[in-house]
């Protein structure tokens, strides 16, 4: 359930209203177009730099990384979608409640073990 009282700060959309509406600019796929003619020689430099014993641990590591996840994808992100009836702010406030009952239950605690 969504609080729809929430104040938008400048610049935040309305609901239903895209970001951008006329899509990504064309340049954008002119410098895609420009940057992948380079294609096979930086892959050719990563395997240089990946098969290198001299290479930096962190140069050979970065290189690894980049041609697999040119190979095979980056890995997915995983995120945890649950649905507990409140808002976001309204959850961490929870939170904070359950945090600080938490401290109050140490200090009593601790305040006990003294006194004995």
């Amino acid at each position: 359930m969504e609080d729809k009282n929430i104040i938008r700060h400048a610049g935040m959309f309305k609901p239903g209203q895209s970001g951008n509406p006329l899509g990504r600019p064309k340049s954008d796929k002119t410098i895609r177009d420009l940057a992948r003619v380079h294609t096979k020689d930086a892959l050719k430099t990563l395997s240089t730099i990946v098969k290198n014993p001299k290479a930096s641990d962190t140069a050979r590591v970065q290189a690894c990384n980049s041609l697999l996840d040119r190979g095979w994808g980056k890995a997915p992100q995983y995120t945890e979608n649950v649905n507990l009836g409140i808002t976001y702010v309204g959850y961490l406030e929870v939170l904070a409640k359950q945090e600080n009952e938490e401290e109050i239950r140490s200090v009593e605690v601790c305040c006990t073990e003294n006194d004995l």
